[in-house]
């Protein structure tokens, strides 16, 4: 098991900054998002996890005086790697996981969502945003040229 710390306040700082310029819906926890890092990466399929968002358990309201609503793990070692715009998007990644609504009795509802999309870089590669999207989200910008063949480009 490898050792865990919370993150200083200039990772807080770039959190509060994140919730106040693109997840509105996260203003009213954003003091209750913990951010610690782990000594050292997790790892799934052979690949480093940069980050990793969860929804704290109920132990979390219990054992400290901050009800805290959300975790975000960053492995120290790759987070100390990237740069400063490496760090806010992968930040951004976690908080866009992190969800705050209110349900039909006023009750707020914490949760996890998964990504909007998931591929491989050969499938990307070769065909771009290929999947249908919501009307809401409009058009892909990475959508490949449809008259495309496989293999061949414009």
């Amino acid at each position: 098991m490898s050792n865990k710390y919370q993150a200083d306040k200039e990772i807080y700082d770039i959190m509060r900054e994140l919730v106040a310029n693109h997840h509105p819906d996260l203003a009213g926890c954003v003091d209750e998002i913990a951010i610690i890092f782990r000594e050292k990466a997790a790892k799934a399929g052979g690949k480093v996890i940069l980050s990793k968002a969860s929804k704290a358990s109920d132990l979390f309201e219990i054992l400290g005086d901050t009800p805290w609503k959300f975790i975000i793990e960053l492995p120290q070692e790759e987070w100390l790697a990237l740069s400063s715009r490496q760090r806010q998007a992968n930040l951004d990644h976690c908080l866009c996981a992190c969800r705050c609504n209110t349900d039909d009795k006023g009750n707020v509802i914490y949760s996890i969502a998964p990504p909007d999309f998931a591929c491989y870089y050969d499938e990307f590669d070769r065909w771009g945003d290929w999947r249908p999207r919501p009307d809401e989200e409009g058009p892909s910008p990475f959508k490949k040229d449809e008259s495309e063949e496989l293999g061949e480009s414009v």
